[in-house]
């Protein structure tokens, strides 16, 4: 794949990570995409690099339009090595190059890579850079989701280089939200919010809310992975979505995450279930012996209850269940309502683990369930009963 001009004289030489399926820890079943983005202008800059083992074809891009020794700036928005990994590169290449970025990302760039040599313009949120015909405007989104993160703003073109915010895991011939699916670029959307974003939604609103206050009008937002939101339609409809996550809003569903053993738990599961069915209330069941944990998460977005249930093996929580809880401590969902449930042989208790993480989340809870060994119907309904009690 060529170049794409994106803009006039603004270019799209990043790559494309169709084998990519892993995200630490995150399911990518349909790959990634790097994006780096070249402004061809008085001063010649690059927006970001790409992952080290695609290097050679990020820099095959940028040779088709420049000669490096005419690169003037390397605006650096993250450190994270799947925008930066190939900075080093570059700079060998580009010597004569300045390093733009915040206080944050030049301690981490130093943190990672031997910096000797390299020149830096150090910038902060309302800081701008001519580099011609345009200036770049820059936003710091601390923690959005790392210390050193920011965005780029072209004022000229209504242009956010936005870096992970707005980003989709998601290779595909289209370079454009309008030439793909749009259900599928806004559930890849919403998948890369639920499992990276979603403890910093409070970040997520001020970074709006900056953007808002700056007065920075935008119709084309250019993430650093996936497709380019292009059009009042389309950057309205991702703006309006990251605001909505943000919020915690929920639209209240109901979500039970489970593993079973020998079919207990999978018992109690199916009762939690018919309870939210006879209320009118949506729900959807997943069993951690088939689904992802990223898949999972995405639930949880709308969700207003959530219900885990695990069997005891060796008196702990059963391994896919306890990694699930880790994974979504981590994440730290707010504003919602936990019920603990599972089953056990000669030992109860084991369910006080997930217990505590909602109650260390915040979460409003009931009591939690546990029966021994396969459930008879007396326990079917009991548990129905603490259900009843959660959504009263």
């Amino acid at each position: 794949m060529k170049a794409v001009e994106i803009k006039k004289d603004i270019w799209w030489v990043g790559v494309k990570d169709w084998n990519l399926t892993e995200f630490h820890g995150y399911s990518t079943p349909r790959g990634s995409t790097y994006n780096s983005y070249l402004l061809i202008d008085d001063k010649i800059t690059l927006v970001d690099g790409v992952k080290h083992y695609m290097s050679d074809e990020n820099i095959c891009r940028i040779k088709s339009l420049i000669d490096f020794s005419k690169l003037e700036y390397v605006v650096v928005n993250h450190v994270e090595m799947d925008h930066s990994g190939n900075i080093p590169v570059i700079m060998k290449l580009a010597p004569q190059a300045k390093i733009v970025t915040n206080a944050m990302g030049k301690r981490a760039l130093e943190d990672h890579f031997d910096t000797e040599g390299w020149e830096y313009v150090i910038v902060k949120t309302g800081d701008t850079l001519n580099i011609g015909k345009r200036t770049l405007e820059f936003v710091t989104t601390p923690m959005l989701h790392w210390p050193d993160s920011m965005m780029t703003y072209v004022k000229e073109d209504k242009l956010l280089l936005s870096n992970d915010g707005f980003g989709q895991h998601y290779a595909t011939d289209a370079l454009f939200v309008k030439e793909a699916p749009f259900d599928v670029v806004m559930r890849e959307a919403q998948s890369y919010y639920a499992n990276i974003l979603f403890p910093y939604g409070a970040q997520a609103e001020k970074a709006l809310s900056t953007a808002g206050d700056l007065g920075l009008e935008i119709d084309m937002i250019a993430p650093s992975h996936g497709c380019i939101w292009s059009g009042e339609k389309e950057v309205n409809a991702i703006l309006s979505a990251y605001a909505k996550w943000a919020s915690g809003e929920t639209a209240g569903k109901a979500v039970i995450v489970y593993d079973t053993m020998w079919g207990a738990t999978a018992t109690l599961a199916e009762a939690v279930m018919s309870v939210f069915q006879d209320a009118g209330i949506p729900v959807i069941k997943h069993c951690l012996s088939n689904k992802n944990v990223s898949e999972v998460m995405v639930d949880f977005l709308d969700a207003k209850y959530i219900c885990i249930g695990s069997p005891t093996l060796n008196n702990e929580l059963f391994p896919r269940v306890a990694g699930f809880v880790t994974y979504m401590k981590g994440l730290a969902p707010k504003n919602k309502k936990g019920f603990a449930f599972g089953s056990y042989g000669w030992k109860p208790g084991v369910v006080n683990n997930i217990q505590n993480v909602f109650e260390a989340l915040g979460w409003e809870t009931i009591l939690p369930f546990e029966e021994k060994y396969t459930p008879k119907c007396d326990a079917v309904e009991k548990i129905k009963e603490r259900v009843k009690e959660m959504i009263a």
